[in-house]
């Protein structure tokens, strides 16, 4: 009986750290992916690491979600939920426009190569696919816009009172 125990702690270990190790290279990837764009863009340099790792939180929230069986619309709306809140509190700490954290953050998620795929399936004459792809990539990019609406108005109904209540105390 302690065999087996120890067989099947051993499985559910190695299945965590392959998940774990799966994560950490999408969070790796992400991160570059959102610094590069970043300094494409000429971001103040010292916002690129914060800007990097939103992007890479967000990839991961989308990843995870759309890992686990979740639509492409819910996993977008998730994501964009991180990105929006958390490039939100950041702008403020640190004093920054929104923007230097938010639009490099959005890049690993926003769906160019899928788009790129249905266009590429409608040449091929592949009508049934390309449709298909389309429609997922519009879900995509609504859940990403939902989900920024949805995270603004919390924060101007959530937080603004709040931190406008630790200005007046000052």
């Amino acid at each position: 009986i302690c065999l087996a125990f120890a067989g099947w702690f051993v499985v559910i270990i190695m299945a965590i750290l392959s998940h774990l190790l799966l994560l950490l290279y999408h969070f790796v990837f992400s991160f570059i992916s959102s610094v590069s764009f970043a300094i494409v863009c000429d971001v103040p340099r010292k916002t690129l690491v914060t800007g990097g790792v939103i992007g890479a939180i967000g990839w991961c929230g989308y990843w995870e979600m759309w890992s686990h069986g979740q639509s492409v619309f819910m996993s977008s709306l998730v994501c964009s939920l991180l990105l929006a809140n958390i490039s939100q509190i950041c702008a403020i700490k640190f004093k920054n426009p929104l923007t230097v954290y938010f639009i490099p953050g959005l890049v690993p998620v926003v769906p160019g190569v899928t788009i790129y795929d249905a266009f590429r399936t409608l040449l091929l004459d592949e009508y049934g696919n390309s449709a298909r792809i389309f429609l997922n990539s519009f879900y995509g990019a609504v859940g990403l816009a939902v989900g920024i609406i949805i995270a603004d108005s919390i924060f101007r109904v959530v937080l603004s009172p709040l931190l406008q209540k630790k200005q007046e105390s000052k």
